[in-house]
């Protein structure tokens, strides 16, 4: 009888709230081998950051129609995001490559065994080895009290961005929407390259994009130049 009555009952239905959709790039596919480059896009495919194998960049590139594939207001995460892969990417097969060197067997020649040193020398040259590791563990120490926490900000030229910079790490980014929306192609690249270049994160095997020059600002006219003007319109 109970058995029935259970059977009849209906369970409560839940209404779940839909999630929204979250813009996510998959992750980056790593190269099988070292390069002189490494590339990352963000998950539009509407910029791309390339490095080198030292995570400097070498050059930033914004397609023409990124607006249409990119809402503005994620422009600032999306670099951010696409920078930090590009420098995982190199750090991940750089890392990978001096290990395989690491571990690759030198071949052993009747002349290289037939070279190597005496006991005393071999004890010698232990010892500076360890003095050399000694001396590099006390510089190490020295250099981790010395580290700052005190974050920079860096505006870009064009105030299109402005770089958070901590011990000469990227550890933020901010745009202006407004004034990204209404910049051109070329006046985007030129202002990244600029400010990423103050904080020291180029490469100097970059090449800074050619751009429009700036505007000069009013503090920098020259005030006898507009005299002439004023005079000429006369």
């Amino acid at each position: 009888m109970l058995d029935k009555e259970l059977s009849s009952l209906k369970l409560a239905e839940l209404h779940l709230p839909p999630i929204a959709a979250t813009r996510m790039s998959p992750p980056p596919e790593l190269p099988s081998a070292p390069a002189d480059a490494y590339k990352a896009s963000d998950a539009s495919r509407s910029l791309w950051v390339i490095v080198d194998p030292n995570g400097k960049v070498l050059r930033f590139d914004v397609s023409s129609s990124w607006q249409s594939r990119l809402p503005v207001a994620e422009f600032g995460q999306a670099l951010m995001m696409t920078y930090l892969d590009a420098v995982r990417i190199a750090a991940t097969v750089e890392r990978q490559a001096r290990r395989d060197r690491r571990e690759d067997p030198e071949p052993v020649s009747f002349q290289s065994w037939s070279s190597m040193p005496d006991m005393d020398t071999w004890l010698a040259q232990i010892r500076e080895e360890q003095s050399t590791i000694g001396r590099q563990l006390r510089e190490a120490c020295e250099n981790a009290d010395r580290v700052s926490h005190e974050v920079t900000a860096l505006r870009s030229p064009y105030g299109l961005v402005t770089l958070q910079i901590r011990n000469g790490a990227l550890v933020g980014l901010t745009a202006n929407t407004a004034a990204i929306s209404q910049a051109g192609v070329g006046q985007l690249q030129q202002d990244l390259w600029e400010v990423f270049g103050d904080a020291g994160l180029t490469s100097d095997r970059g090449t800074a994009p050619v751009s429009p020059p700036r505007r000069r600002s009013r503090a920098q006219e020259d005030p006898e130049e507009d005299l002439w003007k004023g005079l000429g319109a006369q």
